[in-house]
């Protein structure tokens, strides 16, 4: 009989599965979520900035991709390892990825917050459009937190041009701070109303 290794098997399962969390945190979308770890229950709730509850179970997110063979530990020695998990961490991106647009795409409907070009091409006046529906944070020097726009990689040049356009504009960068400053006095008249828990 073979000698069996627990504390080694731990050790590597640990780095296993921080290998595969941190390579799915890596990820443009996902890295700007907040994480928040739950350990029990099967729901979870969060309050809208209108205050509505929205409430909804949790989801389960796994990969099909891990798959050693024998033969191919023999080979690859470690990179067969590496090769699989960094497959199943891809998998997991995706399916994060994809439950979190289902989700946005589910609130934003039902609250009516949504922006439809209907098929036209991106412009200024869609973007001033979305800006305005959308709540901005700042930072303590005033400086606006402005939202992550999600795109499939084939648009993301095209969109670096139309943005890089769009600066050079004066009318353009001229509204754009109106209408930062005017959320700017929405969350300033939010943080002033805060109450201070003890």
């Amino acid at each position: 009989m073979l000698p069996d290794f627990p504390e080694i098997k731990r050790k590597f399962f640990d780095l296993i599965m921080k290998y595969l969390r941190d390579s799915v945190h890596n990820d443009p979308l996902i890295s700007q979520l907040k994480e928040e770890q739950h350990f029990e229950g099967d729901k979870w709730s969060m309050k809208t900035e209108d205050g509505e509850l929205n409430e909804s179970s949790y989801k389960k997110i796994s990969s099909d991709e891990i798959n050693l063979k024998r033969e191919d530990i023999i080979k690859k020695g470690s990179m067969a390892f590496i090769e699989n998990f960094t497959k199943a961490a891809e998998e997991m991106k995706e399916k994060q990825a994809k439950m979190i647009i289902e989700k946005i795409t589910e609130i934003t409907d039902k609250t009516g917050n949504v922006v439809n070009g209907k098929g036209s091409p991106f412009t200024f006046e869609l973007y001033l459009e979305m800006l305005e529906k959308v709540w901005i944070d700042f930072d303590d020097q005033g400086n606006p937190h402005l939202p992550t726009l999600i795109i499939s990689p084939d648009m993301a040049p095209k969109m670096n041009e139309l943005f890089k356009e769009w600066q050079k504009n004066p009318d353009y960068e001229k509204r754009i701070q109106e209408l930062i400053k005017k959320k700017k006095a929405v969350w300033d008249d939010r943080e002033s109303h805060r109450k201070l828990v003890d």
